[in-house]
């Protein structure tokens, strides 16, 4: 059986299927090299937001006592004005 005849089709065909590899290796590492650098983006986004909500909850904390300690000021100052009196 002389395969002669067929040898361009299995060149050809054996061309394309390594075409065809090389273009998709490459399409899905440029796709991965994309989510990578939106993962970092992401990333420094969420620990950005998590340093302001610290930032945030250490205030609500110092008001917190801040109003605690005018409660006792106040307090205090009406004591002082029933004594002054």
């Amino acid at each position: 059986m002389d395969l002669t005849p067929y040898i361009g089709y299995l060149v050809t065909a054996a061309l394309t299927f390594i075409g065809m590899y090389v273009a998709t290796k490459n399409a899905n590492n440029d796709k991965f090299t994309e989510l990578m650098a939106q993962n970092a983006a992401q990333t420094a986004e969420i620990r950005a937001l998590k340093e302001q909500v610290e930032k945030h909850n250490n205030v609500i904390e110092r008001v917190y006592k801040i109003e605690t300690e005018m409660v006792t000021v106040w307090k205090r100052i009406d004591e002082l004005k029933e004594a002054v009196k």
